[in-house]
């Protein structure tokens, strides 16, 4: 099947003056949670929450920031997140 990928908008909701994120996201079923590289966090102005314990797709654990909040827009739908950075 091959890689899925979904155009979104990636907006800081906190942050009303700052524009949205046109991404090109990555798609897979198997994940819990969002993520985002560190410079969409800074592009976004994502505060830092806090640091969680993450288990990425390779089985490797470390430590990362959660950030947030961001507002998720794909196709009419949209949610608020806080995704790892």
């Amino acid at each position: 099947m091959g890689l899925v990928r979904a155009k979104i908008i990636l907006r800081n909701p906190r942050a009303a003056q700052l524009r949205p994120l046109d991404a090109d996201a990555l798609v897979n079923a198997g994940s819990l949670h969002l993520c985002v590289p560190a410079h969409v966090a800074l592009q976004l102005q994502l505060e830092e929450l806090e640091k969680r314990e993450v288990t990425t797709a390779d089985g490797v654990k470390r430590l990362c920031p959660y950030v947030g909040p961001v507002e998720v827009h794909f196709e009419n739908r949209g949610c608020y997140t806080g995704p790892w950075s």
